[in-house]
């Protein structure tokens, strides 16, 4: 008890950037881990068969989502609405969202007839009379003049800008078909080689599926059979005369698509798109009348197509539209996700002599190895503190990609909600109309395993140490350098060691409590990130509860009641996370269910106002 003014001291926050290293978790919070640990194992197929485990799944994520708000700390004031950094970066947030519909579009060739970029449900459409009438309620609610809120606009305007090259190269693509009489077969696959280098492509190889941002280039080829990779089998065409192709042709083709079967990854330097691109494949004069159209030099068109163009096969498609049109493309064009997916190759890189991971600031581990009395010895303060600027580093790239990743699944729950009929395929065992978490909590212990590996080396490698060695050994006196070294690698395992634990069950901690782990903290974080997500979406439904006292169906456009319209939401997320990664990732679920509420509260009234101008 406080013996001044006989009242408790607030608690200490559990879940935040300072106190990711603290050894405990609240003993309560360990049910919430088992469930997620269970959700993860739906993964298992040895578990039983998928609709036994998709039962437990929707059992597991009730559970969850009944027991979550036990994990809740207190908001602090400036994540509130009436703070002037809030009123800051979601008055960013909300013309962010007035760009939304622009980041995407249903489709302006179409040789698939894929169904669910048709009509996918947008909060606030292109061209819609809402565009204006928030623009004028973000004024009066949140107090701006009417300079100040141009000037914040300008600076989005200027974040934004590639959208307009992107929307010039799409339009300019279906434009030099059209006059070709249409995305023919041919076409198609001369568009192909035009993108991706002369191969021997005949019409009917190639179908197109092409957005106002993203331009898929589809091969008739069949889905690889599980296993594919080492069975030695060439990927083939699924087309009328395949197997009398010459054979050039054909082991041309397949090489191709072995090609960008494996690029097709998660890791990628040019988010939103991803797997095999050449730039310097592309035809110098593909690239010149693009920028003609886009009226930007070359170098910018090449480089925009990078983010743009992604090659897959035709039955894949529907795996991937809805996340990477809508649920990706966003991210790059109304945020700064790409910086982080272009570094995440790296986060099991060596550590580095003179510097520390991206996005981090200090010296690098060579500054912990000091000359005393002609010996080499170990400065401990200074390598815990480069270890620990750099596992931050690293870990932040990871939750921008767990982040990234929940928010492109979330696009696709929505869709599940309002187009039910159309059922997406999906690798999670969770229901569709909710967030992958199975899927999010393996990648999150992946990633941990993969920070970890350079720490694991120093500490477990005689070979990696030696290197070590060798490298320091221009720097430093020979004598006690290896014995600096290897105690370094000792003292960083062992002092860091809730960093490198990739375990998610609860375990007991002495004195009380149970072990905490960069792990356990950041999955709990999802989950509860995952909650005020679902419980978002289930609401702006139409027949879910309406927000206040509101209920029924909903009879208005979902722009009115800013709150529960979702995309929105998404943006705050990004830019509320944006503007202090490390710090404001512990925050999220916090200033969703708070300021953000708060504020577009404000935001319906200021639209309800007869009087607003």
């Amino acid at each position: 008890m406080d013996q001044q003014n006989g009242r408790s001291q607030p608690s200490a926050p559990i879940l935040c950037a300072a106190a990711l290293f603290e050894p405990t978790l609240p003993a309560a919070w360990g049910p919430t881990l088992d469930l997620l640990a269970d959700i993860e194992e739906l993964q298992d197929a040895t578990k039983g068969s998928r609709e036994e485990r998709e039962a437990r799944g929707r059992d597991l994520r009730e559970r969850l989502m009944r027991g979550i708000d036990a994990l809740s700390e207190p908001t602090p004031d400036e994540f509130h609405a009436a703070s002037a950094s809030f009123r800051a970066w979601f008055t960013e947030a909300v013309l962010l969202w007035l760009r939304f519909a622009g980041s995407s579009s249903a489709p302006l060739i179409d040789t698939i007839a894929s169904r669910p970029l048709l009509d996918f449900p947008l909060d606030l459409p292109e061209g819609s009379e809402g565009i204006p009438r928030v623009r004028r309620a973000l004024r009066e609610a949140l107090g701006w003049d009417e300079a100040e809120l141009a000037q914040v606009e300008a600076a989005m305007d200027h974040m934004t800008s590639n959208l307009a090259v992107k929307h010039a190269i799409t339009k300019a693509i279906a434009s030099q078909l059209a006059a070709k009489g249409g995305a023919s077969p041919a076409a198609c696959a001369e568009l192909m080689s035009a993108i991706y280098g002369p191969l021997p492509w005949r019409p009917g190889d190639v179908d197109l599926l092409m957005t106002s941002t993203a331009i898929f280039l589809c091969i008739r080829a069949s889905a690889p059979a599980t296993g594919a990779a080492g069975s030695g089998e060439a990927p083939r065409l699924e087309v009328p005369g395949w197997d009398e192709r010459p054979e050039e042709e054909r082991r041309a083709i397949s090489a191709f698509i072995a090609r960008c079967d494996d690029t097709n990854t998660a890791a990628t330097a040019r988010f939103p798109a991803f797997g095999y691109f050449d730039r310097a494949a592309i035809d110098p004069a593909l690239a010149r009348s693009l920028a003609d159209a886009a009226a930007v030099p070359t170098e910018v068109v090449t480089q925009t197509l990078a983010t743009m163009v992604m090659v897959l096969r035709t039955p894949e498609v529907e795996d991937y539209v809805v996340h990477d049109a809508w649920g990706h493309a966003w991210q790059e064009a109304l945020a700064e996700f790409e910086w982080e997916y272009a570094v995440l190759p790296r986060i099991e890189e060596p550590l580095a002599l003179d510097t520390v991971f991206p996005g981090a600031v200090g010296p690098g581990i060579a500054s912990a190895f000091v000359e005393r009395g002609g010996r080499t010895e170990l400065d401990e303060a200074a390598l815990l503190r480069f270890a620990e600027a750099d596992i931050r580093a690293r870990l932040q790239v990871a939750a921008s990609n767990g982040i990234a990743e929940m928010l492109a699944d979330f696009m696709e729950s929505k869709y599940a909600w309002h187009r039910p009929s159309l059922k997406l395929p999906d690798a999670s065992l969770l229901p569709i109309t909710g967030l992958k978490l199975d899927l999010t909590v393996g990648d999150v212990r992946r990633q941990v395993a993969r920070w970890s590996k350079p720490y694991r080396a120093l500490a477990e490698d005689e070979g990696a140490r030696a290197r070590l060695v060798d490298a320091l050994s221009p720097r430093v006196p020979a004598a006690g350098l290896k014995e600096a070294v290897d105690q370094a690698g000792a003292l960083l395992w062992r002092e860091l060691a809730t960093a490198f634990d990739d375990t998610l069950r609860p375990v007991a901690a002495k004195g009380g409590g149970i072990r905490a782990s960069a792990c356990r903290r950041m999955v709990l974080q999802l989950a509860q990130v995952a909650a005020v997500l679902e419980r978002t979406l289930a609401a702006s439904c139409a027949d879910g509860p309406r927000s206040g006292s509101r209920s029924g169906p909903r009879t208005e456009p979902a722009w009115r009641d800013p709150a529960l319209c979702v995309d929105l939401l998404l943006v705050t997320i990004a830019r509320f996370y944006e503007h202090e990664r490390q710090r404001n990732f512990w925050h999220l679920d916090q200033v969703l269910s708070t300021g953000f509420v708060e504020a577009c509260s404000r935001l319906r009234a200021a639209m309800a106002n007869p009087e607003s101008p």
